[in-house]
């Protein structure tokens, strides 16, 4: 049975960003985002750093619960902006409008005591769709016994861009645990000697975790700038209709400021 871990009350809620604005600039728009726990860190900074840029202009709430969430309460009016990462799809609700923001790249990870190398393309469907399932029939591995597979549950961005571009449309296996966050998905698998997971790459290089080539190529955001990596997508802020006000002037302030190319070339990658 697929076993699902939630976001703790603290993870979930909405985080307000900035410091009690003074009585004089209470008049300040809020702009309420939600969606995308891969994209919650970027987002976060940029929105930190425009209130820096452009003091007691604008007030953001940022809360996480994954992209389908974003979609969802963007379209139902609940948010200004939805975080989302992954591609629009023709299910999403009409008159939604995609502002790409930013690349990442998905790493397949392990435990540090399996430092896997690589694995090819057909390797890693075979593990992730349940074909292979145990750490005996995958070279180069020092895991011993089950593999565990760790996924995200379904409202996952990456979870869905993993499916279509790692696994080339294939589903993980029903069976995989399901974490609703990449730091929870993250933290078991630092957990788990026996564990396999994906996280965007920014989890990945925070350590804790082995990253594991593809195909020979590792997943790095270096190999995902040059083109070797395969495993790249966008994150995206999604508006109801095409934005205005506020959310176009800070979707515009990403897409075009020095500053916030600065940040997303920290650990993500521009828009070219």
């Amino acid at each position: 049975m697929t076993r699902i871990r939630r976001l703790s009350a603290a993870t979930a809620a909405v985080a307000a960003l900035g410091v009690a604005a003074p009585a004089a600039a209470s008049a300040a728009t809020t702009i309420t985002i939600s969606g995308a726990t891969a994209s919650y860190p970027l987002v976060s900074l940029l929105a930190q750093k425009y209130n820096k840029v452009h003091p007691k202009k604008l007030k953001f709430k940022i809360a996480q619960g994954g992209a389908q969430i974003g979609v969802n309460d963007v379209a139902a009016g609940r948010v200004t902006i939805g975080d989302v990462s992954r591609d629009p799809e023709a299910k999403d609700p009409a008159g939604l409008v995609f502002y790409p923001i930013a690349k990442y790249a998905i790493c397949v990870v392990t435990n540090r005591s399996n430092p896997l190398g690589n694995l090819t393309s057909a390797q890693l469907a075979s593990i992730f769709t349940g074909k292979t399932r145990s750490w005996s029939g995958v070279s180069g591995a020092s895991a011993s016994g089950t593999i565990d597979v760790i996924s995200r549950t379904s409202v996952a961005g990456v979870l869905t861009n993993f499916q279509t571009i790692l696994l080339e449309g294939r589903k993980v296996v029903e069976s995989a645990t399901q974490e609703a966050s990449e730091g929870l998905l993250k933290q078991q698998v630092e957990s788990d000697p026996n564990a396999i997971g994906f996280t965007s790459s920014y989890q990945a290089d925070k350590g804790g975790v082995n990253a594991v080539g593809l195909n020979g190529v590792r997943c790095t955001r270096s190999t995902a700038v040059s083109g070797q990596y395969s495993g790249v997508a966008r994150f995206y802020e999604v508006t109801k209709g095409r934005a205005t006000g506020a959310a176009s002037q800070f979707i515009g302030w990403i897409e075009k400021s020095a500053a916030a190319k600065k940040i997303i070339n920290t650990q993500w990658i521009t828009i070219s």
